[in-house]
């Protein structure tokens, strides 16, 4: 009897030991691991957020009815405005973070952008309205977008509401600029992709 009990309780410490030289990792080794890999994800997530998100440094008011503003921006030490872009459909969508229509409709915004890079054709999400404590970046960890955000603010939607000749009462709220600059269509509210596209198409 007392031989069989040595004999099980040798073969659950050889169980035990066994499973844990398996399936656990050294304290340090583990901890190294970990490290690296938040290392490796902020690493991503930072330059994920440097290459597409960009803060608007300044707004001009419009030079006359229906013309878009110059917004400008830095990208990479490097100043980019809307002027640049002039020869270019520009598709310019205002949202939230805390809007969900808005962040429901980015995955078609971003088809129609992959879709339409090989044509005059420039497409930007514009942050307005910001509030509470989803950022920008929190939007584009759960939707990744192919197009370049631009950190708005007050002056941005001044600016547009002037041009347009028309208060901007909520987002999404999307304008069409043709290729001369002018604001050829305001569009309030969501629409589907195909939609979207089939206006964009009229200017391209």
């Amino acid at each position: 009897m007392r031989t069989i009990n040595l004999l099980v309780a040798l073969s659950v410490f050889l169980f035990l030991n066994g499973c844990g030289k398996k399936d656990e990792k050294p304290v340090t080794e583990q901890k190294k691991t970990e490290t690296t890999q938040q290392t490796t994800q902020q690493t991503t997530t930072q330059q994920s957020s440097d290459k597409q998100v960009y803060k608007i440094s300044a707004v001009d008011e419009a030079k006359g009815d229906k013309v878009a503003p110059n917004v400008t921006w830095d990208e990479n030490g490097k100043k980019v405005t809307f002027a640049d872009a002039k020869g270019k459909v520009l598709f310019l969508n205002f949202w939230a973070t805390w809007c969900s229509p808005c962040k429901k409709e980015m995955p078609d915004l971003s088809a129609i952008n992959t879709e339409l890079k090989d044509k005059n054709f420039k497409m930007y999400g514009i942050n307005v309205f910001q509030k509470g404590n989803t950022t920008i970046d929190d939007v584009l960890k759960t939707i990744p977008v192919s197009y370049p955000i631009l950190d708005g603010n007050d002056n941005v939607v001044k600016a547009f509401e002037k041009a347009s000749g028309a208060p901007m009462d909520g987002v999404p709220t999307t304008f069409i600029v043709d290729k001369t600059g002018k604001i050829v269509e305001t569009l309030v509210g969501v629409r589907d992709k195909d939609t979207y596209l089939t206006l964009i198409k009229k200017y391209l």
